[in-house]
C-alpha cells in the first residue's frame, strides 16, 4: 500500500495539470525497528482557506486495513477522473479535500491494531469520559501489553500530533468541514457515527448532522447506512474526533464542524466466510478479493453525496433559527 501511494504521488508530479491543484507531503516519518514509515497526505482543491473541507481518513487501526485501502481506492479514483472530468475540476474549485490514508503505517505493515509503541491511536487524545466508559475497550493506561491502550497521560503519539496538526492548517478558517474516519469490525450494518463518544450528552452541531441525514435520505432513500451517535454503542476515552471538534469549535463557534465515522460491519464477511474467524485479519477485513472490490463500490456513492455537500453547504449548514430549532427536535426524537 505504501508503494502505491509513493507511485501515486509520482504521477501527480509528472502530470502538469494534477501539480496545480494537488499537493502531497509526508506530514511524519516514524521510525520502528530501524525503519520509516512515512505519513502521507494529500490535498486537492481549493487552497483559499475558508472554502469548504472534505477530510478522509483511514488506518488509524493498522489491523482495520480496509479503511485504509478504501481511502486509497477513493483517492485514487477521484485522481484519475480529475485527468479528464471538467465538472469535477470546477467542483475542486470551491472545495477542498484532504486525505490521509494510512494513520498508523507501523501498525498497517505489523497487521497491529495499536501503532509500534501499543498505543491505540483512536484512545490517545486528552479528551476524558465525563460517562461511564466500559472497562478496557473504553481506553486505558494499565499497560501497552493489552489492546485498547490510551498511551501516558499529557503525551501524544507521533501520528495524533501529526493529524491534529494537518486538520488545524486545513481547516482553521473553513465555514464548513466534514471528516469521515473508516473503521470496520462492529456489528452486521454499516454505521455512520457522529459524536460525542466521551459523553451522551448531544453535541453541538447536531441540527446540522440531522439536515445533513436528512439531505442523504432524501436524495439516496435506499442508502445502507444506520446513522447514529456513537454514544449508542459505546463510550470511550480520547477519541480524536471529540477532540478536534471541541478544539475547532472553540475557535470558530459559528463555522459547522461534522466528524462522521464509517464503521463497516465486518460481521457481514465472517458470516459469509466464517473461516475468516482463524484468521487475525478476516474478523476485521473481506478476504475474497471480489468482496474487497463490492466493498470499494459500495461506498463511492457516499463519498460522492459528501463531495457534493460541502460544495452546496449553505442548503443544510447555514440554517435559519427556525429551521434550526425544528431539526433539533427531529435529531432528539429520532436519536436521544
Amino acid at each position: 500500500m505504501l508503494s502505491d501511494l509513493q507511485k501515486l504521488g509520482r504521477l501527480i508530479e509528472k502530470e502538469g495539470y494534477l501539480k496545480e491543484i494537488i499537493q502531497w507531503k509526508n506530514i511524519a516519518e516514524i521510525n520502528h525497528c530501524g525503519q520509516n514509515h512515512p505519513i502521507m497526505a494529500f490535498v486537492l482543491g481549493s487552497k483559499n482557506p475558508e472554502h469548504p473541507v472534505l477530510f478522509l481518513t483511514g488506518g488509524i487501526h493498522g489491523l482495520e486495513r480496509i479503511g485504509a485501502q478504501l481511502a486509497w481506492s477513493l483517492l485514487k479514483t477521484t485522481i484519475d477522473r480529475l485527468i479528464w472530468d471538467r465538472s469535477l475540476r470546477e467542483l475542486f474549485k470551491n472545495i477542498r479535500l484532504v486525505v490521509v490514508p494510512m494513520i498508523n503505517p507501523v501498525g498497517y505493515y505489523n497487521f497491529t491494531r495499536s501503532n509500534g509503541q501499543g498505543v491505540d491511536l483512536m484512545r490517545n487524545s486528552p479528551v476524558r469520559a465525563i460517562d461511564k466508559a466500559p472497562f478496557l475497550l473504553g481506553g486505558h493506561r494499565f499497560s501497552n501489553k493489552l489492546p485498547w491502550y490510551q498511551g501516558q497521560q499529557g503525551i501524544l503519539e507521533k501520528e495524533t500530533s501529526a493529524l491534529i496538526d494537518l486538520f488545524q492548517e486545513q481547516t482553521v478558517k473553513s465555514r464548513c468541514v466534514i471528516s469521515l474516519d473508516f473503521h470496520s469490525g462492529f456489528g452486521m450494518r454499516d454505521r455512520l457515527w457522529f459524536p460525542f463518544s466521551y459523553t451522551k450528552t448531544p453535541f453541538g452541531d447536531l441540527p446540522e448532522i440531522h439536515a445533513l441525514a436528512h439531505l442523504l435520505e432524501q436524495t439516496h432513500p435506499y442508502h445502507i447506512y444506520q446513522i447514529e451517535p456513537q454514544s449508542k454503542a459505546y463510550l470511550l476515552n480520547g477519541d480524536i474526533w471529540d477532540h478536534l471538534f471541541l478544539q475547532f469549535k472553540s475557535e470558530n463557534k459559528t463555522a459547522t464542524f461534522l466528524p462522521l465515522t464509517l464503521e463497516m460491519g465486518s460481521w457481514t464477511w465472517v458470516r459469509k466466510n466464517p473461516l475468516q474467524l482463524f484468521s487475525r485479519q478476516g474478523v476485521f477485513n473481506p478476504m475474497k478479493e471480489h468482496r474487497v472490490k463490492r466493498t470499494y463500490r459500495r461506498h463511492h456513492l457516499l463519498f460522492d453525496f459528501l463531495l457534493k455537500a460541502v460544495n452546496s453547504h449553505e442548503i443544510w449548514s447555514d440554517l435559519d433559527p427556525a429551521s434550526r430549532s425544528k431539526h433539533e427536535q427531529l435529531a432528539m426524537d429520532r436519536w436521544y
